[in-house]
């Protein structure tokens, strides 16, 4: 660590970070489409929930800006004097801000895709291929499995940590274990929160949607 790196400094970075994550991306696209996110199928403020309540376009979109919160974080936490390890500071902010953003009552998504830009700004090379494969196998798993965004993400760091320990490599171990700390940590996060709204995740029997319709229930009389 530089001596010119201070803890008001990480204090400073983190406080940047955090304020990037919260910034409600998915919830302002949603609401300029005429769809609150947190009414609708996930109840999360992320790219999966646009992109099955509102459009793929949209989703896009969504990605992209959040993935742009946690790059931004890391690159302004390096223009503070920030380096290597160092960057989980800000990249552990970002997503804490996007898990509880004050300007939707600390409510967000999973964050899978804001730490997929703060990696992004760590260690850029290992991170862009891991981000293809994962970002490919989410796009596979839509509309099949529940945060398609999650299992894409843990493929594409699965990739990471081999990539970041081949030989040769100059990515500090203890970026690998921060990162995947992260991850883990965000896997809980959903996991804990599918535990905790289950209803949010119930696939509609079609069969029973049917018989409650007003249709049949006009014929049922």
């Amino acid at each position: 660590m530089s001596p010119d790196i201070t803890f008001n400094t990480f204090v400073l970075a983190a406080a940047i970070a955090f304020a990037l994550g919260s910034v409600p991306v998915a919830y302002t696209v949603g609401r300029l489409n005429g769809v609150n996110v947190f009414d609708v199928g996930s109840r999360q403020a992320g790219a999966t929930n646009i992109w099955r309540s509102v459009s793929r376009k949209q989703g896009v979109v969504v990605t992209l800006l959040d993935w742009a919160k946690g790059l931004t974080a890391v690159l302004m936490a390096r223009q503070l004097g920030l380096d290597s390890f160092e960057f989980l500071v800000p990249a552990t902010a970002a997503i804490a801000g996007h898990w509880n953003s004050p300007f939707t009552k600390f409510k967000g998504g999973d964050g899978v895709i804001t730490l997929m830009g703060a990696s992004m700004g760590i260690a850029a090379l290992a991170v862009l291929a891991s981000m293809a494969l994962g970002t490919l196998v989410a796009t596979v798993l839509n509309n099949k499995l529940d945060h398609p965004s999650l299992w894409g993400g843990i493929v594409g760091y699965a990739m990471f940590i081999g990539l970041a320990f081949r030989p040769n490599s100059n990515i500090d171990p203890n970026v690998v274990y921060g990162l995947t700390g992260l991850g883990i940590a965000i896997l809980l996060h959903s996991m804990y929160f599918h535990k905790k709204h289950k209803e949010y995740f119930r696939i509609p029997d079609p069969i029973e949607e049917e018989s409650e319709s007003p249709v049949q229930q006009d014929r049922l009389g």
